[in-house]
């Protein structure tokens, strides 16, 4: 159905979609399941014999059925066209599936993880050997070297302030020329510019440069220069700042770019794929506080497309930044529109070079990424202290790093893949690590800290050295403990004077519930099954009582036995312990619990 309830077009009948493979079988064009063409893929000039190509090549486009994006396709083109060539080359020659070993398939990908990738398509070639075709299935770590480089560093907040304060000025720049430029246009065609002043001459190649994305050329010449007049009228400025004065340079997309992702921590092919916005949620199109961008992140899988609200408070914010873009690109859009190759990608610029092909988005291939690196280099040439590592995955890594909260991922990606491993979060999270897992073991300590002497290696019931040993208590009060002597309804008591729960030197009074929260306190084997008693009646008291009485008066006592169980008896073993102990003690517990024993 289409968003208006009507139903949507069908396709003519009889239609079937378009083969992936040439006749030949040795060129692909793939589609997108959105029915955006891919690229076309042509292996006719690749090494090795025809069908042994033949057979990689529909293996290939079997593997690449769901790939949606042109870039994965150009990956796994380059790297099964380096497979051919290798395979020509190898002694003795791979010239068939069949001959695909599991140890040559070892020497040819080593530790490249770009190779391994590829196991996937050829395990798909119907000759592979069944076991080359078993390894192929089975998932691979990365070697230990490549993991142990994968830790990261993120830039310092003072560099990433650095490197956005410069993108920004770029970005300023540019935008500030093509508004003046656009100004000009707008006054010619407006007739505001008399024929006699020297700003209509100007404002008449603005115009053909705004229709055809190039400037009047000598077309006979070699290298199809601009005229004369072009010369003359824009000032002998050259070639690329001509025709830029209406369009973002590659180095300008590319600042563009960097500023982004330092504001939004995006991926690269996030901002390749994005679109302008559709709609604006305070319903100011015209001039937006807010700015809603869709986003599509194809390795998510079906969470593939979201969105990212930008708020335009000022300079320096998410959404100003946002909008210099826009207006940065628009005339490159419209220009392209008049073309006939509408684009609504956000990240639109001039190559520099001649004719109104130059006029592009990023969406395919790397020349956003290549537009980043000229970007910095240009910032340095000018004097601009960049740090090192200045692309997109290191400023996106940093954006993550420095925000604090996931971006455009789940918090376990940004945990994992962001802040454990940038080297800065480690080093400045050491102390505090260090600090919490010390009152871990402190609380701990506090929450449980009632000891237990089970057995003897030989299975009978401890003797007093081996309480006194375990526990360090005299070994008089230990010859008591075993004795029964110093019993209480849950364990037995080292120091009835030097509580953990009164002033010294008093005799304790407190609730027999706190034997577990006592350093004094001694369990022994033979306590265990009024323990385990004691926690099924907790449980039960638990459904007995309301929300508040429990949390008040109990829940921390519930959470002491249980986690003194936990620590000393398998889970199996706890029904059985309460199911022996005796009517006597059962009693005992019974009345310990509606407090009938306190002082």
């Amino acid at each position: 159905m289409s968003g208006r309830g009507r139903k949507a077009a069908l396709p003519p009948a009889g239609y079937r979609r378009p083969p992936v493979l040439d006749a030949d079988g040795l060129v692909a064009r793939p589609i997108s399941g959105a029915g955006v063409a891919l690229g076309v893929w042509d292996f006719r000039a690749s090494p090795g014999p025809e069908d042994f190509r033949r057979q990689l090549v529909a293996a290939l486009a079997a593997q690449g059925a769901g790939w949606d994006s042109a870039d994965t396709w150009r990956t796994m083109v380059r790297t099964l066209r380096l497979f051919l060539k290798d395979a020509a080359t190898a002694e003795p020659p791979i010239t068939s599936a069949a001959q695909i070993s599991v140890d040559w398939w070892k020497q040819w990908t080593g530790d490249v993880h770009t190779r391994r990738v590829l196991a996937a398509v050829v395990r798909r070639a119907p000759d592979v050997p069944e076991s080359t075709r078993m390894f192929l299935q089975t998932p691979r770590r990365r070697p230990p070297a490549r993991r142990g480089r994968r830790r990261k560093k993120a830039h310092t907040q003072e560099e990433l302030r650095t490197i956005r304060d410069a993108a920004a000025a770029t970005v300023r720049g540019a935008r500030l020329r093509i508004a003046e430029n656009t100004a000009v246009l707008e006054r010619w065609r407006e007739g505001l510019i008399a024929s006699d002043h020297p700003e209509w001459a100007v404002g008449e190649l603005l115009d053909v440069l705004a229709r055809s994305g190039d400037l009047p050329r000598y077309e006979q010449s070699k290298d199809r220069s601009l005229t004369k007049h072009v010369e003359r009228t824009l000032g002998f400025e050259g070639n690329a700042a001509s025709l830029t004065r209406l369009f973002p340079t590659l180095d300008e997309a590319g600042a563009a770019a960097a500023l982004l992702i330092c504001h939004e921590a995006w991926n690269l092919s996030v901002l390749k794929a994005m679109d302008v916005p559709a709609w604006w949620p305070n319903a100011d199109r015209d001039d937006p506080a807010i700015h809603q961008v869709d986003t599509d992140k194809g390795r998510r899988g079906w969470r593939r497309y979201a969105s990212n609200t930008l708020v335009d408070v000022g300079e320096g914010s998410s959404g100003r930044a946002l909008r210099h873009v826009l207006e940065l690109t628009a005339q490159a859009r419209a220009t392209l529109d008049l073309l006939g190759r509408p684009s609504n990608r956000l990240l639109v610029a001039h190559r520099g070079l001649g004719g109104g092909e130059a006029l592009r988005d990023f969406a395919n291939g790397n020349l956003l990424s290549d537009a980043i690196r000229r970007w910095q280099q240009r910032a340095r040439e000018d004097g601009v202290p960049l740090p090192q590592r200045v692309n997109a995955q290191a400023l996106r890594h940093s954006a993550q790093t420095h925000h604090g909260q996931a971006r455009n991922n789940t918090r376990d990606t940004h945990d994992r893949d962001y802040q454990l491993r940038d080297e800065q979060v480690r080093d400045s999270s050491r102390d505090g690590v260090e600090l919490g897992l010390e009152q871990a073991v402190r609380s701990a300590r506090q929450t449980v800290a009632m000891r237990l002497v089970d057995r003897s290696p030989d299975g009978a019931n401890p003797d007093a050295e081996q309480v006194a040993a375990a526990t360090g208590v005299d070994v008089e009060v230990a010859r008591r403990i075993v004795a029964g002597k110093l019993r209480t309804p849950v364990a037995s008591c080292a120091d009835f004077t030097h509580s953990d729960h009164a002033p010294a030197g008093a005799p304790c009074s407190v609730s027999f519930l706190l034997c577990f929260a006592c350093r004094n306190a001694v369990a022994t084997g033979r306590d265990l099954p009024r323990i385990a008693y004691l926690h099924q009646a907790l449980e039960s008291l638990r459904s007995a009582v309301t929300g508040a009485v429990w949390t008040v008066d109990w829940a921390a006592h519930h959470a002491r036995v249980g986690d003194f169980l936990t620590i000393h008896t398998p889970a199996d073993s706890r029904p059985e312990l309460a199911a022996a102990v005796s009517e006597r003690d059962r009693d005992l517990i019974d009345r310990m619990l509606e407090r009938r024993l306190d002082s």
